[in-house]
């Protein structure tokens, strides 16, 4: 069952990263805003297209392990909800802090719904433990950088995102390994 989600990790790493890169190119350059938009959409495109064929192939299993999570207790689904959206929620009263809200967001939602999957559906999704470990990692450095370190707003940025592709393919690739 683990080898859809390792897909799938592979897929936001690659677009996440591709993505990151190319639109550094923008500000590098001091192009226009809108090359962003065009960037992200069609990164998003091309890295869907890769793996567009191994997910559907195992569609099954995605479907099953989304019935699985759709049978846990209402308190435990707004929990989950909970440790992936709330985060996200501040960003917009503490723009600022939008790398660390990111990456809190992101760490906690895949540790939560690690823990839940193996509790509630006993299902071992290590991506998801992998990958919410390297993020929350990746918060504390990030946190220890900017405020330690004086680094500046848009280098934080670029490193964030990096980061959120780099642990999104490690998890991926292990997940992947593992079966």
């Amino acid at each position: 069952m683990t080898k859809v989600f390792s897909y799938l990790f592979l897929f936001i790493s690659l677009w996440i990263g591709l993505a990151t890169i190319l639109s550094h190119l923008v500000l590098t350059f001091g192009l226009s805003y809108s090359f962003y938009y065009l960037i992200w959409i069609s990164t998003f495109i091309f890295s869907l297209m890769i793996f567009i064929k191994p997910i559907l192939s195992q569609r099954k299993s995605l479907k099953d392990r989304f019935s699985k999570s759709v049978s846990w207790p209402h308190y435990i689904k707004l929990i989950n909800g909970l440790t992936w959206a709330l985060p996200f929620v501040f960003i917009p009263f503490f723009h600022k802090d939008y790398p660390f809200l990111l990456l809190t967001g992101l760490s906690s939602g895949n540790i939560s719904t690690f823990i839940f999957l193996k509790r509630y559906s006993q299902i071992n999704n290590i991506e998801q433990i992998i990958t919410g470990s390297i993020l929350l990692s990746s918060l504390i450095g990030i946190l220890i950088l900017y405020y330690g370190y004086s680094l500046d707003y848009e280098s934080l940025l670029y490193i964030t995102r990096i980061l959120i592709s780099l642990s999104y393919g490690i998890g991926g690739i292990i997940g992947y390994l593992r079966n």
